[in-house]
């Protein structure tokens, strides 16, 4: 089977088609087109794959479900994060070659999908259920296209209805009393950053110092640090609108520029410490966010303190900023949403109290008079 792919010489990105000459039987490699910048190289890329792909796989009745899903998984890795082409993977690996692999592609009908989303009910979440589905979905949306199948099986499946997460937060007397407990140890910096700020775990893990401007008290959200194949790595947010700056309470300001002073001291003695993150573990390396949630799961335990997830604690400080009276949209562009509507959706609960105490107090000002006469 022929493979294309791309290696940068000199300033461009060249796609090369390799191939197997049937007159020697030896493998050639011919230049497919050149390119100053890597996505129209990849751009072209997909589009030798796809002539490939209708080329030379298997004849649609043969080609078994296994076959065609793996493919359409490395071709789609371009439009996935890391973490999300990994889940994928296992998930194909772990769940969907073993109950569906060996059936031919020809031969798929809703009833299979339905059978196996039946079999997993019990066994695996709803919202897990659904990452299975959409993978179906897309695999099978491509062979629809390419006319390998009649039908997309997977839009006539029921799926599991999803129950609505309610968000556990902490008052604002929980929160003191969770900082006063957490002063001192190693969770201390993490908890204020996420109480005072809002951000993601993984946004504060992927901290850096030059993310901090001590004169101006800001913070730039620009990497996340995630796990990919068991190493964990820094990348770029998922959304444009997750890298951001925003100001920082100058009480967490002063607790950075304590910690840089810190770390200087101590290099100055000879311990070793990371030149650029603020975080990471012994060996220097980054830290994944499962490991800071489960340190603070037992954290909480530990000081007998009510059980939230360490991501609670973002949906905290917006539930107070809300309380504050902060408009929806500083909140929305502080906390990285793609929209103010996703704020709206998320806190619909902390909003309808608002809305409640609005209506009392219109209700005390322009009324209260003739509750009284009456």
């Amino acid at each position: 089977m022929s493979t294309v792919f791309i290696r940068k010489r000199s300033k461009n990105y060249i796609v090369y088609l390799e191939y197997l000459d049937k007159e020697t039987n030896k493998k050639k490699q011919k230049n497919m087109g050149s390119y100053p910048l890597k996505r129209d190289a990849n751009k072209r890329l997909v589009e030798i794959k796809e002539e490939i792909y209708k080329d030379e796989l298997l004849l649609p009745n043969e080609m078994i479900i296994e076959d065609f899903i793996l493919d359409f998984l490395e071709k789609h890795k371009i439009n996935l994060s890391i973490t999300t082409y990994n889940n994928y993977k296992r998930v194909c690996k772990k769940y969907i070659i073993p109950l569906l692999g060996d059936l031919k592609l020809c031969d798929i009908r809703p009833i299979h999908i339905q059978n196996y989303v039946d079999d997993l009910v019990g066994l695996l979440s709803p919202k897990t259920i659904k990452i299975h589905l959409n993978i179906l979905n897309l695999s099978f949306k491509r062979a629809y296209r390419l006319k390998l199948i009649k039908e997309n099986p997977v839009q006539f499946v029921e799926i599991p209805k999803i129950k609505k997460f309610k968000n556990e937060i902490y008052t604002p007397e929980d929160m003191r009393i969770l900082l006063e407990k957490c002063r001192g140890t190693s969770l201390e910096l993490p908890i204020n950053i996420a109480s005072g700020l809002g951000l993601r775990v993984s946004e504060i893990l992927g901290l850096t110092w030059n993310n901090i401007d001590f004169n101006d008290f800001t913070i730039t959200v620009e990497k996340i640090t995630t796990r990919d194949e068991g190493k964990v790595i820094l990348k770029e947010p998922k959304t444009e609108s997750s890298v951001r700056t925003i100001t920082a309470p100058k009480e967490i300001i002063l607790m950075l520029k304590q910690l840089k002073k810190d770390r200087l001291a101590a290099k100055l003695k000879g311990e070793k410490s990371h030149r650029e993150l603020i975080f990471y573990d012994k060996n220097l390396e980054p830290i994944a966010p499962d490991v800071i949630s489960k340190k603070f799961k037992y954290f909480l335990e530990a000081n007998n303190l009510k059980h939230i997830r360490f991501h609670d604690l973002r949906h905290s400080h917006v539930t107070m900023l809300i309380d504050a009276k902060v408009p929806i949209k500083v909140i929305s562009e502080r906390v990285g949403h793609s929209s103010v509507n996703t704020t709206l959706n998320i806190y619909s609960h902390a909003l309808k109290e608002m809305d409640q105490e609005a209506s009392d107090k219109i209700s005390t000002t322009l009324f209260s008079d003739d509750k009284k006469m009456g």
